[in-house]
């Protein structure tokens, strides 16, 4: 049986000296993990096709659960994430959290053009590393169905205030005026400015091809980061190796 799809190969691991398992993201079958013959050989044609971030048609033969490379049709590779050691391992990172949480054999409709959009932004460098990470973080998030509850303070309803706390244990926000009648006192609350509370209901609330269509600066900047990996790392439960490796290349780093 011939499966023909488009994809992004989002892992690959060495099989002897010119083959190789790809993991290629789809929207029809979720993350599938193929056998490709001979594609580190310098004359393969598919060699392009197969390689780390590359997006592409495949052609694979399936026999039950086992895929064959059969055939792939170049159609964008995001080649210039590899120039920086920093953006690509944010690639990489991304590329572990969406094996994860992407189940093969399962439609995962929304994430290919997610992740594509994400490693073009990574791609063309134009947005500062750790805002494509946040938004990441917290897009997805929400595409998974943990999406927090930014609309309003939980207890009034108040869509803005100029002091707004998000709560990790709940999901939600809760305004300055209400934070002392909270009756959740043992969770942990966390202040959001306003523009930082609008930043995060964009990353949540925006079509995905506007979600990276923003701007934050300074200790906004540096919370927002915090808040994103630790909400999504708390509905994973668990962390990623390729995390630690992004922040011991990030520069500045202590």
């Amino acid at each position: 049986m011939l499966v023909t799809v488009e994809g992004i190969v989002i892992g690959r691991r060495s099989i002897g000296e010119y083959s190789c398992f790809i993991d290629v993201l789809t929207d029809e079958y979720g993350v599938i993990e193929a056998t490709a013959h001979g594609v580190k050989k310098i004359t393969s044609k598919n060699a392009g096709s197969t390689a780390l971030f590359s997006y592409a048609k495949f052609c694979f033969a399936k026999s039950g659960v086992r895929y064959t490379l059969n055939s792939a049709e170049p159609k964008y590779s995001f080649h210039g994430i590899s120039e920086d050691i920093e953006y690509l391992s944010l690639a990489v990172y991304f590329a572990d959290v969406i094996k994860d949480t992407s189940a093969s054999e399962q439609e995962s409709k929304g994430f290919l053009r997610f992740m594509a959009v994400t490693l073009y932004e990574l791609d063309k460098k134009r947005r500062p590393p750790e805002l494509i990470k946040s938004v990441f973080e917290l897009h997805l998030s929400a595409m998974l169905g943990f999406s927090p509850d930014l609309r309003a303070c939980r207890i009034c309803m108040r869509y803005e205030h100029e002091r707004m706390f998000f709560d990790f244990e709940e999901s939600c926000i809760v305004c300055g005026d209400c934070v002392t009648e909270y009756s959740h006192s043992s969770s942990e609350l966390t202040p959001l400015s306003p523009a930082l509370l609008y930043a995060m209901r964009h990353m949540v609330f925006s079509p995905v091809d506007k979600i990276y269509k923003i701007e934050i600066n300074g200790d906004d900047m540096k919370n927002l980061s915090g808040i994103t990996e630790k909400y999504l790392l708390k509905q994973l439960d668990r962390g990623f190796r390729s995390l630690e490796y992004y922040y011991s290349v990030k520069p500045g780093k202590i």
